[in-house]
């Protein structure tokens, strides 16, 4: 594994063809989905809740300890565990290379890092909080007690092949912002604590160089697995796949491991399980997640948890004329989206405190007429981005050297004025979607406003305007310091939507990442993990936790692995 990538070479080459892919919650650009995987072929099945007949021309069987379905941020780490404990591994992936890493791994309390250790209680009732309190805190506590470990053996694992591990701890001196110190930022062969950083998002690619190359392990790309194979007791002993030449039968003597990454690409079950959470997005990042691993679970006789969760962005720019479809494209990735400035309605009404994570600000927009809303701010806002010191991928300025991934999660570049200027504002105002004005009256023209609404418009922004001078919110109850006024030309305005990045409900499972059936009882053999397994995010993604979808698929992924083998 080359450890000295230059940008051009990472970004172009087989590491991470995919880096602007988002998997795993990934802080990553939005694609199009693929041509034709919109659903999956399943046979003679006519919706994605029937379960099609079982493939009677295998051309080719093989045997294997464990089978592990999807080569990312869950599947991979499963099929080296497993690998590392003696187990024949087969990985089965539907796509033709491993999925993308995520540049942030949320891992709580790890040995890597004993000056800084979290009480595990406050985060779990954090969580339960932002989950309506029907999350599972089983999972949850599972994963803070158990994460440590996972970060602290991929480091011993990867740090030969050149693999770093640098901590991300910053946060807002808020007392009502909850930001764990937990994010670990893989990169390869160097780290620039100040960006830019152009050799993240490797681990994964890493990884699998030692799953395949070291340990011996098998990964078959191209070859999408369709049906799991069960004995009388219904306990899971295989899988059947489909390849290049025909069905693919492997039997599993210890356990097959589902790590799909949910249904995002799958619009037949996006529309029938969660639309309200994502038929007002603009863009998708969804490509080869079409619920393949949930739907075999679910034949299998696994429980689906109830909800509809997915992570989405809150920075899908739309560009004039849009309308939403059940393609979820059309709009374009804007980063600056994510920032707590001002947001109006079409009738230029301020509707909310804008300081929300992802989803919530996406869905408080939703919810408006015209379910968006219009981003606006003024000339100062390189001063305003810095005192907002935003977490995680929303970062747009560079908190103290060493303490945050200071580099741009698109393109890796340092976070500057000028990156902002050149890579996220320019090319917006020569397409269109950006408005920039030198008076707010103009604005509100390019805004589309009739009459009235420009009135409110006007209206609204002087009222923000005397609240940030007052330097408190009694409208809404913004911090103080995610308050920004609208004074200083040039003025700016944007309308936001959302960005699908992943679905975040799946199977029930217990803490073994077993799937229960609706009685409780275990489906033996087989195990389920990441965006498939349920428990963590019914409803949304909350998003102050940074890293933590990755954290807990990679943890979950290796308790899943050790349990199948009977190790601790």
């Amino acid at each position: 594994m080359q450890t000295n990538l230059s940008r051009r070479g990472f970004l172009t080459g087989a590491v991470a063809a995919s880096a602007l892919a988002a998997m795993g919650l990934a802080g990553c650009a939005p694609q199009g989905a693929a041509e034709g995987t919109k659903t999956a072929d399943t046979g003679a099945a006519t919706s994605w809740r029937d379960k099609p007949e079982m493939p009677a021309d295998i051309a080719e069987t093989l045997e294997a300890d464990v089978v592990v379905i999807g080569a990312g941020n869950g599947g991979i780490v499963a099929a080296t565990t497993a690998a590392q404990n003696g187990a024949k591994v087969v990985v089965l992936e539907k796509a033709a290379e491993v999925a993308a890493a995520r540049e942030a791994v949320g891992a709580l309390n790890s040995n890597l890092e004993p000056d800084h250790k979290e009480d595990v209680p406050t985060l779990l009732n954090h969580a339960a909080m932002t989950q309506s309190g029907d999350a599972n805190m089983l999972l949850y506590r599972t994963w803070a007690e158990k994460s440590g470990e996972m970060i602290e053996w991929m480091k011993e694992t990867l740090e030969p092949k050149g693999m770093l591990f640098p901590f991300e701890w910053h946060c807002p001196d808020d007392p009502h912002a909850y930001y764990p110190a937990m994010c670990y930022n893989p990169c390869i062969g160097e780290y620039n604590p100040d960006g830019p950083n152009y050799n993240s998002y490797a681990h994964v690619a890493v990884m699998a160089d030692v799953f395949t190359q070291d340990l011996g392990g098998e990964i078959r790309f191209n070859t999408p697995a369709r049906m799991l194979v069960q004995d009388e007791s219904g306990k899971v002993t295989g899988v059947i796949a489909e390849g290049e030449n025909g069905y693919v039968q492997v039997n599993a003597a210890k356990g097959v491991i589902i790590c799909t990454g949910g249904y995002g690409a799958n619009t037949e079950m996006l529309n029938d399980l969660c639309p309200t959470a994502t038929q007002w997005c603009g863009l998708t990042s969804a490509t080869t997640e079409e619920g393949d691993g949930i739907r075999m679970a679910l034949w299998a006789g696994a429980e689906m948890e109830p909800g509809g969760g997915a992570m989405i962005w809150n920075r899908a720019i739309l560009p004039d004329g849009f309308e939403f479809s059940d393609d979820r494209m059309g709009g374009d990735i804007f980063l600056p989206g994510s920032q707590p400035f001002l947001h109006v309605n079409i009738n230029g009404e301020r509707f909310m405190n804008e300081d929300q994570c992802y989803p919530m600000s996406y869905a408080a927009g939703a919810q408006q007429p015209g379910h968006f809303s219009w981003i606006v701010w003024d000339g100062n806002y390189w001063d305003d981005i810095a005192q907002f010191d935003t977490c995680g991928c929303s970062r747009l300025h560079p908190a103290p050297s060493g303490t945050a991934f200071n580099a741009d999660v698109y393109d890796c570049e340092a976070l500057t004025k000028e990156h902002l200027d050149s890579f996220w504002l320019e090319p917006r105002l020569q397409n269109g979607s950006l408005k920039k004005a030198d008076t707010l009256d103009e604005l509100a023209d390019m805004m589309e406003f009739d009459a009235g609404q420009k009135a409110t418009f006007l209206a609204t922004v002087a009222r923000y305007n005397e609240l940030c001078a007052a330097g408190e919110d009694v409208d809404f109850g913004k911090a103080a310091y995610r308050l920004s006024d609208v004074e200083a030309a040039p003025f700016y305005a944007a309308r936001i939507a959302g960005a699908l990045l992943v679905t975040t409900h799946g199977v029930v499972t217990d803490v073994n990442s077993q799937p229960l059936r609706a009685d409780g009882s275990v489906i033996e053999g087989l195990y389920v993990c990441g965006n498939d397994q349920g428990g963590f995010y019914p409803h949304n993604y909350p998003s102050n936790f940074t890293g933590i979808n990755a954290g807990r698929t990679a943890t979950f992924a290796r308790i899943a692995a050790k349990h199948a083998l009977g190790v601790a």
